[in-house]
């Protein structure tokens, strides 16, 4: 099983500890993600990003200017199976797309609007740092505290 499929796991068996319904893995072409209904009745989907140390890795393609919606459905979960228990950093979608993309120009800013190595490179690195406000917020899910 690969790290991604471990994470989803962990993620799905989270979900489903805390009474999510309907719970269904769907993919679009490469891309997994996670389907439920919560018990505050309304449905989410999930993408989870899995790491066992250092930064979760993404590509700056997720990256969009975009303002906050305290209502997303969507949202990606942060796993780090690194550490026992498990630690969850649950993120609306239109927060992460936006924070991909200010961190990504900033990082732009710093080397005169250019990659350090690669203009061609749309690898990005997300630290718990930029997620650690996330933690375990799983009432954002419609989970109960």
């Amino acid at each position: 099983m690969t790290t991604a499929e471990l994470g989803q796991l962990m993620v799905l068996q989270k979900l489903t500890s805390l009474g999510a319904r309907n719970v269904i893995v769907q993919k679009e072409g490469n891309r997994s993600f996670i389907t439920f209904d919560a018990p505050n009745g309304k449905g989410y989907k999930v993408t989870t990003r899995t790491k066992t140390s250092g930064t979760w890795q993404t590509t700056t393609n997720y990256g969009a200017s975009c303002t906050f919606n305290k209502d997303d459905n969507e949202f990606w979960v942060f796993v780090d199976i690194g550490q026992k228990p498990n630690i969850f950093y649950v993120t609306p979608l239109s927060w992460i797309n936006n924070d991909i993309y200010q961190a990504h120009m900033d990082y732009l800013t710093k080397h005169g609007g250019h990659r350090a190595e690669n203009d061609e490179s749309t690898h990005h690195a997300i630290s718990i740092k930029r997620v650690a406000s996330w933690k375990d917020a799983w009432d954002k899910l419609g989970f109960s505290d």
